[in-house]
């Protein structure tokens, strides 16, 4: 099923971007915490990581009608290509716990994963399948 996009939704909702990660870091080791409520007002609903992914390949290949999440690598590197509604792609890399992707809904996800790489994902909404676009077709059947 494919769903329409609300026309209130703005567009710079939309448009994924990096974030530092605030965070202490010393000869101890180094700790790192996230609660921004202004991109998560209601919290952190969800929360998962992927490991143990072969290098190079690609994770994700979704994208989302109203969830937002913040993608972290953990460990290793991780190249992000981000498609958005009006058809620009972007990409990232993410190799520090210290930096984090903001990616709003309605943008198509893929992760190429380095050796040993690591992603953690914090999302804005509780596991729906109906919140998922997993058709690359379907996806570009919405895109202005």
């Amino acid at each position: 099923m494919i769903r329409s996009v609300s026309p209130k939704d703005s567009k710079q909702e939309r448009v994924p971007r990096m974030l530092a990660i605030p965070g202490l870091e010393n000869a101890s080791g180094n700790i790192y915490f996230w609660d921004d409520s202004p991109l998560f007002p209601q919290g952190i609903k969800r929360s998962f990581w992927i490991c143990g992914v072969a290098q190079g390949e690609i994770r994700g290949k979704h994208a989302h009608y109203q969830e937002s999440q913040l993608l972290v690598a953990m460990n290793g590197q991780l190249q992000i290509r981000v498609e958005g509604l009006n058809g620009e792609v972007t990409q990232f890399e993410l190799s520090s716990p210290s930096e984090g992707l903001y990616v709003p809904p309605m943008n198509w996800v893929e992760v190429e994963f380095s050796s040993g790489a690591v992603l953690l994902g914090l999302a804005d909404r509780e596991f729906d399948e109906s919140d998922y676009i997993r058709d690359k077709k379907d996806f570009g059947s919405i895109q202005k």
